[in-house]
């Protein structure tokens, strides 16, 4: 057999039986806590690890690196791409709230687990930036800075993702999950003398289809303002009222006017609403600020092609 055959042969089995040394040598231990931390297949683990020296922050580093680098090529190739699905995101805690829309493209990964996870951890970033008091933007680079390290058990997909960007959260989804996605927009409110709830509509996990955000300007009891603003947010989702008051809008229809809409939870107008629960606090109520968000608004959605057109077509 030829001499250089022969050295390749015994090259491929040292290399065969270096890998199988190193697999060995992996401490269970570790790789049962590197996999807690990133479910990535075992054999990968193993790698980590034994690359690591049983170090599982030096490995999940590693991992972290590798798996932004196959989601930064991802995403290069599928930006181009219409993401006119996806989901919209709400978090409200002690009096701040917030909302994000993040698009994808088909509505599968919108309904994935590891999309809704994301969308909403990204909301709770969003909540600790933006002006305090009525409801106000949150820039979309602002937001792709933020980090998602100040979140209980923060994981998504099996994965954890505190310390990552906001903007690095969203690439390696685009990598694992193989569709271009876009932090579309978002908003915040609540602090400065508000208070702030929030409500999506048409999903779970908060993350759903419709969303929006309602801020109370009142010096009443916090946690009754809280959940007063939580039914007004339902309330702006499934009537859209476009102004928050008559004031604002001194033009415009009735029921495009939110104080003077009927309330979705009974009790007479918003306004009545805002005068009772004024009356019961013992402190004025006033709506500082609303938004709402759909899904894919705005967006120009792909034209679908037409199967039985093309069909007809071609037996001509």
């Amino acid at each position: 057999m030829h001499a250089g055959r022969i050295g390749s042969m015994l090259a491929r089995a040292g290399s065969r039986a270096q890998r199988r040394g190193l697999a060995t040598k992996v401490d269970m231990a570790a790789l049962k806590r590197l996999r807690q931390l990133n479910a990535v297949p075992l054999t990968k683990a193993r790698e980590a690890l034994a690359r690591a020296g049983n170090d599982v922050e030096r490995a999940l580093a590693q991992l972290e690196r590798d798996a932004l680098a196959a989601g930064a090529q991802k995403a290069a190739k599928v930006r181009d791409r219409v993401a006119a699905e996806g989901a919209v995101a709400v978090y409200a805690h002690g009096g701040r709230a917030a909302m994000v829309e993040l698009g994808c493209e088909t509505d599968f990964v919108a309904r994935n687990a590891t999309f809704v996870g994301l969308a909403t951890r990204v909301a709770a970033a969003a909540a600790g930036l933006g002006a305090a008091g009525a409801v106000a933007e949150v820039r979309v680079d602002e937001l792709a800075d933020a980090r998602v390290d100040e979140l209980a058990n923060a994981r998504v997909g099996g994965r954890r993702v505190d310390g990552l960007r906001v903007g690095d959260a969203v690439t390696d989804a685009i990598g694992r999950l193989g569709e271009n996605m876009v932090l579309r927009r978002a908003a915040a409110a609540g602090g400065a003398g508000t208070v702030a709830g929030a409500y999506v509509h048409g999903g779970g996990g908060g993350a759903g289809r419709i969303g929006a955000l309602v801020a109370l300007r009142s010096d009443g009891d916090a946690a009754a303002l809280g959940e007063l603003a939580r039914q007004l947010a339902q309330h702006v989702v499934g009537f859209a009222p476009r102004h928050a008051t008559r004031a604002d809008a001194p033009d415009a229809a009735p029921d495009t006017v939110l104080e003077t809409q009927a309330f979705v939870f009974g009790g007479g107008s918003v306004g009545d609403v805002l005068a009772q629960r004024a009356a019961a606090l013992g402190a004025a109520v006033h709506v500082a600020g609303f938004v709402r968000f759909e899904r894919g608004e705005g967006v120009a959605r792909p034209a679908q092609p037409d199967f039985a057109a093309e069909v007809r077509r071609q037996l001509q």
